[in-house]
């Protein structure tokens, strides 16, 4: 583990001198900042009482676009400039230097999610939000960030292009986060509930944080999916460094 946790502490102080994670958290931030004021305004207007979803909502959203963007380089670029081969000849095991990588993007990610808790604190102030709801939404987007971050680096360990990288880890993030409306079309089309729908909806990714962390309800059901997402992608990257040392 102590090289799984040196990685990873190099890995997150990398992302406070890197331009690009700046200007990833200054865009995230502006645009959800953005999102929350519109959404209380609006709901002001109308006489309503603001929720945390105003955050939760487009949080997911933006995770969705952001994600890729920080992952593409954690393996994409040590493959770029030759410096994977030296870190594989050094006595590091494979799946240490694969968590290692995906645990500091993880804490950036988690560094992300703490900023946000002063749109609860405003909440606090000004309004009466459901605590249970908003305890439950921190967590399940900590799984969910985990998860995302796991697939992009898996996208990572796939290719030695940084763009190339981004392109795979978007097609995966959004192929597993819409596949919730294939079941929705497969009801329609044959109606009750077939077995394929029953299979998207449990792959769902967007399903397993909305229908219940995003309503205060944390499942058990749930906090496995999105371990299991981390564990299959993270295991699957770490074949794959292994594949290249033997190369």
């Amino acid at each position: 583990m102590r090289n799984t946790w040196t990685i990873a502490k190099r890995e997150f102080v990398h992302y406070f001198v890197s331009p690009i994670a700046y200007a990833v958290a200054v865009l995230f931030l502006s645009i959800l900042g953005l999102l929350f004021v519109a959404n209380v305004n609006n709901v002001a207007q109308q006489g309503g009482s603001p929720s945390i979803s105003f955050v939760f909502g487009p949080l997911t959203t933006l995770l969705l676009f952001f994600a890729p963007v920080l992952t593409m380089r954690l393996l994409a670029d040590e493959q770029n400039k030759g410096t994977l081969e030296l870190l594989l000849t050094s006595p590091l095991q494979e799946w240490e230097l694969v968590v290692g990588k995906w645990l500091g993007a993880w804490m950036f990610g988690l560094c992300l999610l703490a900023t946000t808790t002063i749109y609860a604190v405003i909440l606090y102030a000004y309004g009466n939000p459901d605590t249970g709801v908003v305890y439950a939404g921190l967590l399940g987007l900590a799984l969910l960030i985990g998860a995302i971050l796991a697939i992009g680096l898996f996208a990572s360990s796939l290719t030695g292009n940084l763009i190339t990288a981004v392109a795979i880890g978007y097609a995966f993030v959004l192929t597993i986060w819409i596949i919730g409306f294939v079941g929705q079309v497969v009801r329609v089309l044959f109606g009750g509930n077939p077995v394929i729908a029953t299979v998207t909806d449990y792959i769902d990714f967007a399903g397993h944080f909305s229908n219940t962390f995003n309503r205060g309800i944390i499942d058990t059901t749930d906090i496995v999916y999105f371990v299991s997402v981390i564990a299959i992608t993270l295991f699957l990257a770490t074949r794959v460094v292994e594949a290249r040392r033997w190369r």
